[in-house]
């Protein structure tokens, strides 16, 4: 067997988030000493039952940063804002960019021994019909105001490579119990009804233990100036919501033209201007979607040894989970 590797006394930026949680499980079950910094309003009582030592403070405050990673040896920088409605874009380029800055910068000062830094493989940037590696060149434009935050922040990461010993992650779309986030809310929301027709387009997914697995792998096996995508299995839109109908045991919307899914998203937007309520398909979601969304996750699973769980069984366990949470309607079948 090979040797355990050092016991990492490690901090979590976005601990108390969908994967920054799965990270901070992952480093547990593999007996790491976990430290999560977490804003004042945060819950974290259920972190707090795990054994995870809770500091309080924020990205946008490099100080608490510092303050928190006192007595660290590992930086986990994981807390970023993914959502498709944020209508405070520059709250969302700040959060990205300025909050990796102030993470990598308080990591500098503080000496650590690695720094593990969750980009998303929306920054990969491949062009429409490719599927995007680590070595795909970006097509030079931005699908989104997500994608192109992530990327700057990425850049901004990179900028960090020879002063610290620091490894890049590229989850592609995250699904699992807990997810609440754009990909977790459409099945939600198909299941209970709220989506009237769906359109043609491609995603890529990886389950949140693989993508957390694959985060504190990169950091035991110390693969410095290495970047990886963590991605599982590319499905069309018929085939993901395919399998959620089958699971839930509902009924699958019919499909319509891109254009009207694309006006459709234009209203849900106007509609959520106006009530406050969150729409059901941004044009962020609907532009990531019909121009395609491919990258590939082999070279995660080759060299930091990770195996990709069906996503079909990861769907499986994230519908139970929002049918005990109460977000479901109606029993899913693979409920019971």
């Amino acid at each position: 067997m090979p040797p355990r590797p050092p016991t990492m006394n490690a901090l979590v930026t976005g601990g108390t988030g969908f994967v920054g949680g799965a990270i901070v499980r992952e480093l547990l079950r593999r007996g790491h000493r976990v430290r999560v910094l977490a804003r004042p309003t945060s819950k974290t009582a259920a972190l707090e039952k795990l054994g995870v030592e809770i500091a309080r403070g924020d990205i946008l405050d490099r100080g608490s940063i510092e303050r928190a990673l006192e007595g660290c040896d590992t930086l986990f920088h994981a807390a970023a804002i993914y959502e498709t409605w944020v209508p405070d874009k520059d709250l969302l380029m700040r959060t990205e960019v300025e909050g990796t800055r102030n993470a990598l910068e308080a990591a500098l000062k503080a000496g650590v021994r690695r720094a593990v830094y969750t980009s998303t493989a929306a920054c990969v940037g491949e062009r429409r019909g490719q599927t995007g590696t680590e070595r795909t060149p970006h097509r030079g434009y931005f699908l989104t105001a997500y994608e192109e935050a992530k990327h700057r922040a990425e850049q901004a990461a990179r900028e960090y490579a020879g002063r610290l010993p620091m490894v890049i992650l590229q989850p592609a779309a995250v699904t699992g119990p807990g997810d609440l986030k754009p990909t977790g809310q459409a099945v939600i929301d198909m299941i209970n009804g709220r989506f009237p027709a769906l359109f043609h387009g491609v995603l890529t997914f990886v389950d949140a233990g693989d993508a957390a697995r694959g985060h504190v792998a990169a950091a035991e096996q110390e693969r410095w100036g290495e970047t990886f995508i963590l991605a599982a299995e590319i499905l069309t839109t018929r085939e993901f919501f395919g399998m959620v109908a089958e699971l839930a045991g509902v009924r699958r919307p019919p499909f319509v033209p891109s254009v009207a899914a694309g006006w459709f998203a234009r209203f849900e937007e106007w509609r959520a201007r106006r009530t406050g309520r969150r729409p059901v398909l941004t044009r962020d979601s609907f532009e990531v979607a019909r121009h395609g969304f491919r990258v590939d996750g082999s070279k995660a699973a080759r060299e930091l040894g990770i195996r990709y769980r069906p996503i079909r069984e990861s769907l499986r366990e994230a519908i139970r989970w929002y049918w005990e949470q109460g977000l479901l309607e109606r029993r899913p079948a693979c409920a019971g």
